[in-house]
């Protein structure tokens, strides 16, 4: 039996695979021909070569492929833990050395951010996270990485739609690219379009009390009702109309189910960015993403056909004025009206939540929220001037804090440092070239060396005249704070989302009292956040009662 095994392993020609390895190496082909041949074609060649010495031929198939492939595997590995590998000296666990399969999971999972703090605690400021990954936990990396100089997207952005489709601006890696297209949304978010949303802001913020007020003396799911405020806005934001949310109490249209899954399965396959490819020619699994552009184009089909009520985002996204040589694709509109609403409405819903629990587990600070309302609005005023609410320290800084505490997305924007290139330097890291780089935000924003006290809700370090921010000890590095991201990719609805999260945590601290329902446990809402790219969150249920 030996002696057939020697001489079947003599015949089948390992160096094939590690030709075949080579190629994968050097060309990464992703697309379902080429792998089939390297994979499936080339070991069914081997076959006959294999049959005549093994005592069933039949045998000689499983054998040839589990080989052939086995043997791709162990190069790669061998590789991947190899001295020679261009990562080589950066610590970080093995499983994470060789496959990003572990990251794929804790996405899954909800858990990524958390693992990523693990590892930074255990290995320092700068880890290995992925065969071709790097994560740093140091705030004089924020620029270097996302800043006007900084690096290009990578691979985490790479492949995400099927041939033919059309990349949303987020998924451009081409810097042209990204700021041809980013021309359209920088009008619709300029300092003088912004100011054209305030009628939106406050309409929708007191439809949101209404509803409130119908259920005041009831439990309610405070994070649901953030999410419709939030998807009614960006309806009316974006295509002249919301979902109607607030007015049923429910996500009728589908549209938040539809994207919170679309998220969560982009965000799991984005760490195996061939996979795409394949998941999708899997049976049923284009559903959601059928159903959302079945909602997408009546949504966009009402707009065209009702035409320009109001200069809305969807205006400026299909160059109604004209400024563009070429007018954008319905492709590009339905994705760009998708990240739209996932970048406006998840975030802000989620911020927006989360400033409502620390203010329920914290009545302190929110009475002494609810004082400064009152001294800017008095008479209980309806707090519409959105002015007066720049000013108000204690707001901006309970705003701060819950952007601090649980950014809106959790481990930043992957870059690459450029093929081809010399290589880059980030702070006293070098990153050679092809490698991907990741500036975790919420290991950052959780570090002490940056923030005094840095898991616990205290307004009071953004405020540089209290008695916890002046104190000699405290660290706060400003420059480590960068919730909406940074440099030129970064996010361009900052202004509109700051006006309604003052807005709405105005309107809802002034008008009504919250309490603690029976059975409610202090921190299990928040460690049950989840990452999912954007944050995913469990119902908050809390009490409601309109003030006295």
């Amino acid at each position: 039996m030996l002696e057939t095994y020697d001489a079947w392993l003599k015949r089948l020609r390992l160096s094939d695979s590690v030709v075949v390895y080579q190629i994968f190496k050097r060309y990464e082909p992703n697309a379902p021909l080429p792998v089939a041949i390297l994979l499936l074609f080339v070991p069914t060649v081997l076959v006959p070569l294999v049959a005549p010495h093994t005592p069933n031929t039949l045998l000689a198939i499983p054998l040839t492929f589990s080989v052939y492939w086995a043997s791709i595997i162990a190069y790669v590995s061998v590789y991947r833990l190899s001295p020679f590998h261009p990562l080589a000296n950066y610590p970080g666990p093995v499983l994470g050395k060789l496959t990003k399969l572990t990251l794929a999971w804790k996405m899954y999972r909800g858990r990524q951010h958390l693992y990523y703090q693990k590892l930074h605690k255990q290995y320092g400021d700068i880890v290995r996270v992925g065969p071709n990954e790097l994560s740093i936990n140091r705030a004089d990396a924020i620029a270097p990485v996302l800043g006007n100089s900084g690096l290009p997207k990578g691979v985490f952005w790479y492949n995400r739609f099927p041939a033919g489709g059309t990349n949303s601006i987020i998924s451009f890696r081409d810097r042209a690219q990204h700021k041809a297209r980013r021309r359209l949304w920088d009008r619709a978010f300029s300092t003088t379009s912004v100011k054209g949303y305030d009628e939106l802001v406050i309409k929708r913020t007191r439809e949101l009390c209404a509803a409130f007020d119908k259920r005041s003396g009831q439990v309610v799911d405070f994070s649901a009702w953030m999410s419709y405020f939030a998807y009614d806005f960006m309806g009316d934001f974006i295509f002249g109309a919301g979902f109607s949310m607030i007015e049923t109490g429910s996500d009728e249209t589908g549209i938040w189910e539809c994207l919170d899954g679309m998220n969560i399965q982009t965000s799991v396959l984005a760490h195996i960015p061939w996979s795409f490819t394949y998941y999708r020619l899997l049976p049923g699994i284009a559903g959601l993403r059928n159903k959302f552009l079945k909602i997408a184009k009546e949504i966009v089909g009402r707009r065209i056909q009702r035409g320009s009520l109001r200069k809305d985002l969807f205006y400026y996204l299909t160059d109604e004025e004209g400024l563009e040589p070429t007018k954008p694709t319905m492709p590009a509109l339905f994705s760009d009206g998708a990240l739209a609403i996932i970048a406006g409405a998840d975030t802000t819903s989620t911020t927006l939540s989360v400033i409502g629990y620390f203010l329920l587990v914290h009545p302190e600070h929110f009475q002494r929220l609810r004082a400064e309302i009152d001294q800017f609005f008095p008479d209980r005023a309806d707090p519409i001037d959105f002015t007066k609410m720049v000013g108000m320290p204690f707001l901006n800084a309970c705003i701060n804090e819950a952007l601090r505490l649980v950014p809106p997305v959790l481990d930043g924007s992957p870059r690459c440092s450029p093929e081809g290139s010399q290589g880059s330097t980030i702070g006293p890291y070098y990153i050679p070239p092809g490698q991907q780089v990741l500036t975790h935000f919420y290991s950052i924003n959780h570090n002490p060396a940056y923030f005094t006290d840095p898991d616990s809700f205290v307004p009071d370090r953004w405020l540089p005249a209290s008695a916890f921010a002046s104190a000699p000890s405290v660290k706060h590095d400003v420059a480590a704070f960068n919730p909406f991201s940074a440099g030129p990719m970064g996010c361009v609805g900052k202004n509109l989302a700051l006006v309604e999260l003052r807005a709405v945590t105005c309107a809802l601290v002034q008008r009504f009292d919250i309490g603690q329902p029976e059975g409610f446990e202090v921190g299990a809402w928040e460690r049950g956040l989840g990452d999912a790219f954007v944050v995913t969150r469990s119902p908050l249920m809390l009490r409601l009662q309109a003030r006295a």
